[in-house]
C-alpha cells in the first residue's frame, strides 16, 4: 500500500457542500492549537473548492521528508 504524503492546505467545515473554507496548518507546532479551536467540527475536502468531497482528519507527522 502506498503512503499518502499529500499536504491538504484547504478544507471546509461541517460537510463536503459547506461554504465555510479554512486553511489547515502545515506545521506541527500549529496543530494542537488548531485542534483545540475546532475540536467539535469535522473537516471536508470541499466540493465547491473543486475537491473530492471526502472527510479529512488532522494527523501529526513526526518523520522528516
Amino acid at each position: 500500500m502506498r503512503r499518502d504524503k499529500r499536504q491538504i492546505q484547504t478544507a471546509v467545515l461541517g460537510s463536503a457542500d459547506s461554504e465555510e473554507p479554512l486553511a489547515l496548518p502545515l506545521e506541527a507546532i500549529e496543530l494542537d492549537a488548531f485542534r483545540s479551536l475546532y475540536e467539535k467540527d469535522s473537516f471536508w475536502c470541499g466540493l465547491l473548492l473543486g475537491g473530492c468531497g471526502g472527510q479529512l482528519a488532522t494527523k501529526l507527522y513526526t518523520d522528516l521528508l
